[in-house]
């Protein structure tokens, strides 16, 4: 609020003072809220219960107050689309959320169902309770607040929930491009974003890009008995020869030109890194590791993290897998990969490279198919939205605010930040022990309500 008068800047303070409190006597409330939206399935990957989804948070931002409309791409899940007018203001803020959640798998690790929203713990269970439900219903609860409040938001706001993040948003950017005014903003709220483990409130600036991609190998038209090894091709094997092709010990991605486009971090970038209190020690021993890879530390394993693109393998699968023995030859084999991309990489051009670099090597009898690509971007460190975001978690959280020039993380960022051209910044209310992407995901309940207020006074700061 600098540069307000000092009386208006009181009268600020004591409106967020009663915000505040509406917050904290509705707690129980916005905690059903999250848990009745952590219950309806709607996973992406698989299809399932993404049109109930989808009404659902539409009937959650109209009952807020907002005015709705979903959003249809052919083939795509729907795009719940969300605003409200402020009377005061003509700055527009944006908030990007999805409602789709990755597969809750392996199902025997989880303490309690994946889709019951169980309270234990001070905490709420369930798969998309950190991501991305969470941070989409207190960010709704914060602006229902301002309105039983103040009667009026700050300024105008927009909500874009997709359906598609969690399979890399394939349908997305011909929605983005076709309603392009419709998601005019100055600036945007990303969907992710949360404290670290001493409570300070960590921001991220940009996203690594991603090509998700399967690799399929084939021999003979069924599973044989593995006495026929000597002379029938066998699919497992072939498909990693192949994988061994990509990348070796070092950690080096083999496929050729990879590197070639790699935009390294500036100064201002390097220099932020130095300020980030990378929590090394206790990520090892949360994952009960002695090292990281190549036994890297300090800053060099936090640039590695941030800065270095990478080749994954999400999944195997071949040949017999239950209980016991059998002696079998595989006639098939599938892989599933993802790349991490950074500027100024090109998720195509990589794929691209990918399919030439494995024929030349003489695997061009391998199916490749891409399933879901992103593009890498950021928002300089020294924007002024970046500032004002960062002042408002610390006043939030009475901690400074570590800043990250990107994320480890992909999504489809790109489309408003390179395409609609508006700084874009992650904030959100996660914890680092919410097991996202993993089974027994939670919220802190604690969390979740700070997060609510969080974005109230974000709101209430950015109208200034």
């Amino acid at each position: 609020m600098i540069g307000l008068p000092q009386e208006q800047r009181r009268m600020m303070e004591m409106s967020l003072e009663k915000v505040y409190a509406y917050i904290d006597s509705h707690t129980d409330v916005f905690v059903e809220s999250l848990v009745k939206l952590v219950k309806q399935p709607s996973v992406s990957a698989k299809g399932e219960g993404i049109q109930e989804c989808a009404e659902l948070v539409e009937k959650m931002m109209r009952d807020t107050g907002l005015s709705t409309k979903t959003l249809h791409e052919e083939k795509g899940n729907p795009v719940v689309y969300g605003e409200i007018k402020s009377q005061k203001s003509d700055r527009t803020l944006l908030f990007y959320d999805h409602y789709d959640v990755q597969p809750p798998e392996p199902l025997e690790k989880w303490m309690c169902k994946p889709f019951s929203g169980k309270i234990a713990n001070g905490k709420v269970y369930g798969r998309g309770a950190s991501d991305n439900k969470g941070n989409f219903v207190s960010r709704l609860k914060a602006v229902q607040a301002l309105l039983e409040v103040a009667g009026d938001v700050p300024v105008n706001l927009k909500f874009f929930v997709e359906g598609e993040e969690e399979i890399g948003s394939p349908h997305l950017e011909p929605i983005i491009k076709r309603y392009k005014d419709l998601f005019s903003a100055d600036a945007a709220i990303w969907e992710s974003g949360g404290t670290d483990r001493r409570g300070r409130p960590n921001l991220y600036l940009g996203l690594k890009g991603v090509l998700s991609v399967e690799v399929r190998a084939r021999g003979a038209s069924r599973d044989v008995h593995s006495a026929n090894a000597p002379i029938i091709p066998n699919a497992a094997w072939r498909l990693l020869w192949a994988l061994n092709l990509l990348k070796d010990k070092e950690e080096n991605i083999l496929i050729e030109g990879f590197y070639e486009d790699v935009l390294p971090p500036s100064s201002e970038e390097i220099e932020c890194l130095k300020n980030i209190p990378f929590e090394e020690e206790e990520t090892k021993k949360e994952l009960g590791l002695r090292e990281f890879l190549q036994n890297r530390s300090g800053l060099e394993a936090l640039r590695t993290l941030l800065y270095q693109p990478t080749c994954t393998i999400n999944g195997y699968v071949s040949g017999y897998t239950g209980k016991g023995s059998k002696t079998v030859l595989p006639h098939e084999a599938s892989a599933k990969l993802d790349f991490r991309l950074v500027p100024n990489q090109n998720p195509t051009e990589i794929f691209q490279k990918l399919v030439r670099h494995l024929k030349r090597h003489g695997f061009g009898d391998l199916e490749i198919i891409k399933h879901g690509s992103t593009e890498p971007t950021r928002t300089p460190v020294n924007d002024p939205f970046v500032k004002l975001v960062a002042r408002t978690a610390e006043k939030v959280y009475c901690k400074k605010a570590v800043i990250y020039p990107t994320s480890a993380g992909s999504g489809p960022m790109h489309l408003f930040r390179n395409f609609l051209s508006y700084p874009v910044v992650s904030a959100g209310c996660s914890h680092p022990k919410s097991n996202t992407h993993a089974p027994n995901e939670n919220l802190k309940i604690k969390s979740f309500i700070k997060g609510s207020k969080l974005i109230a006074t974000l709101i209430s700061d950015f109208a200034s």
